[in-house]
């Protein structure tokens, strides 16, 4: 596993940002994360995430994403 990805597990040990419909999400230093709540479809989560971030008063629309999967772990991880 690469420092990235363990950097990333690292950082769901502290307390998330805020939870919405399916994500839980995480301010760390490489920037936002969406971690996924469900093991669903990616499609799904895909076009939620911007309005599940707006309804936590998060803006990423100007912020590059990036899909993500550790292990069972699914993520958007979004930063500049």
């Amino acid at each position: 596993m690469n420092s990235t990805k363990e950097f990333l597990l690292d950082s769901f040990q502290q307390n998330p940002i805020g939870n919405t419909d399916h994500f839980t999400w995480f301010i760390t230093d490489i920037g936002v994360v969406a971690l996924f709540k469900e093991a669903e479809n990616y499609e799904i989560y895909n076009l939620n995430v911007e309005k599940e971030a707006n309804n936590i008063a998060l803006d990423i629309t100007k912020e590059e994403k990036e899909y993500i999967q550790i292990n069972d772990k699914k993520l958007f991880l979004f930063y500049s």
